[in-house]
């Protein structure tokens, strides 16, 4: 089992589809087995819903940037859901040996990675130079969505025909938060073509008397919240803005009428008009300079919904595909590793640092430590620099063809007895190689000093370390205890 770290925010500057997106990724992530928090600002009340019905856990965003923050939390691998994160991001989490998974919208928070995703419908037929990142996924198959997606699309698969010449029943959804008053300009437009009955509009309350002042008084007004997909599964049609919403709806298979609110949703605009996963009724800014021809405009548009030929392309399964992505990148970072002559133990150096931290704050690892909480960095730091200059404590880092794979300290109790503790490295885990790393650490110690007794104290219930050490010659002492734990005793 391995940790990923999700790096979004979500508030009411910003949105909430960042989130919305990195959610679907996490539940994807957790069915495959990795453990995963999350770290941002969710300031937003759809967001702090959203994130709180997950049940995901969200830390806090040290300034000392994206390395300390994965080896604070243990992660071998960041994913990235922002434009503000820079192209150095790569180059600075390969300090903790963590791996980048990194999303992007066309050029919007384009940056080298491990993992490249960018989910836009057509990014796959459009140029991208060549920044020396990893795997490159591109396309809608790659769009992560959530499970109430999944749901909302089945009940509309259910869903009873509309009965023709009936009022239609619209939807108009602009975002979790709403941020430049789009949804009160197409509910105002929608309201125009005289040809809506039923009026649903989505947005923060403080935006109410705006939707009112533009639509009549005549609207079903609701706050944002993680549901609405289930709304839009029994409406005629949705207006909405081209943000991530947009391929949900895709995804859920409701008549979509798009607007482009901001200028990052233009590439995403285009490419869901062009290929026929929504209508476009063009820019916020057109609809606000000539709302009447903007109303003329979804007249004509809403004649088209009848027939409109809208592809079944968006199938709901690309949060999964990023994560086999990170499956697979992970396993090419480890072909190489393997318990033969190239394990090699060397005294820890101060260049070790973030990576020890991390292999310490890996889940799996606190949950069998002395200490189950996280090590921060400056305390790290400071532990780390009294162990390098104390003569009653030696650290070693394993290597295996190169590439540090373990680390295991000897800490004196005695004049001739030596504690043992060792970390194994997430990422070399499963690879029977716990025995070789605990091996050369043992060789080199015994190389610095004479024979001596080495004990090592283990949770009774962690039976794979006692099978590593029963089978690297320590034995159990009877009525020896540590506290909750079992000693194990051997002489070298």
């Amino acid at each position: 089992m391995s940790h990923a770290l999700l790096r979004c925010d979500a508030t009411p500057e910003g949105g909430v589809g960042h989130l919305v997106r990195a959610l679907a990724v996490a539940r994807a992530a957790r069915e495959a087995g990795w453990t995963v928090s999350l770290a941002g600002e969710v300031t937003s009340a759809l967001g702090r819903d959203l994130l709180a019905e997950s049940g995901l856990e969200r830390v806090g965003v040290p300034p000392d940037g994206l390395a300390v923050l994965a080896a604070e939390q243990g992660a071998v691998l960041v994913h990235v859901d922002d434009y503000a994160t820079g192209p150095g991001a790569r180059a600075e989490l390969d300090r903790a040996g963590a791996l980048l998974s990194s999303m992007e919208d066309g050029t919007f928070g384009r940056r080298p990675a491990d993992v490249v995703v960018d989910s836009t419908r057509g990014a796959e037929d459009a140029e991208r130079p060549d920044d020396g990142s990893g795997l490159v996924l591109r396309g809608i198959a790659y769009a992560p969505m959530r499970e109430d997606v999944l749901r909302a699309r089945e009940q509309r698969r259910a869903r009873a025909p509309r009965e023709p010449g009936a009022p239609l029943r619209a939807l108009v959804v602009a975002g979790g938060t709403d941020a430049v008053g789009a949804a009160a300009v197409l509910a105002g437009v929608a309201r125009a073509t005289g040809r809506v009955g039923e009026l649903v509009v989505v947005a923060p309350a403080a935006r109410w008397d705006d939707v009112r002042t533009a639509a009549g008084d005549d609207v079903d007004l609701r706050e944002p919240f993680p549901g609405v997909l289930r709304l839009a599964a029994d409406a005629d049609v949705v207006l909405s803005a081209a943000g991530t919403t947009a391929w949900e709806l895709a995804c859920v298979g409701v008549p979509t009428v798009l607007v482009a609110v901001v200028d990052n949703q233009v590439p995403g605009y285009e490419a869901a008009v062009a290929r026929g996963f929504a209508l476009g009724l063009g820019t916020l800014a057109g609809l606000r300079e000539d709302a009447a021809a903007g109303a003329r405009r979804l007249d004509g548009l809403l004649d088209r919904l009848s027939r409109h030929e809208r592809p079944d392309g968006v199938d709901g399964r690309g949060a999964s595909r990023i994560v086999g992505a990170w499956d697979a990148v992970f396993r090419e970072r480890t072909r190489s590793l393997a318990p033969d002559g190239r394990t090699v133990a060397r005294p820890a150096t101060s260049e070790d640092a973030l990576v020890l931290l991390r292999w310490r704050n890996d889940p799996s690892v606190r949950a069998v430590s002395r200490s189950s909480e996280p090590v921060p960095w400056g305390a790290h730091r400071a532990w780390l620099a009294r162990v390098l200059e104390d003569p009653e404590r030696r650290l070693y880092v394993v290597e295996s063809g190169g590439v540090r794979v373990g680390t295991v300290r000897f800490d004196r109790r005695a004049a001739d007895e030596w504690e043992v503790s060792i970390t194994l490295a997430p990422e070399a885990r499963g690879r029977g190689m716990a025995g070789a790393v605990l091996g050369a650490a043992e060789d080199a110690f015994a190389a610095d000093g004479p024979p001596m007794t080495l004990v090592a104290a283990i949770l009774p219930d962690n039976a794979p370390s006692q099978r590593l050490f029963v089978r690297a010659g320590y034995a159990h002492v009877p009525g020896r205890k540590d506290g909750d734990f079992d000693v194990l005793v051997k002489a070298r």
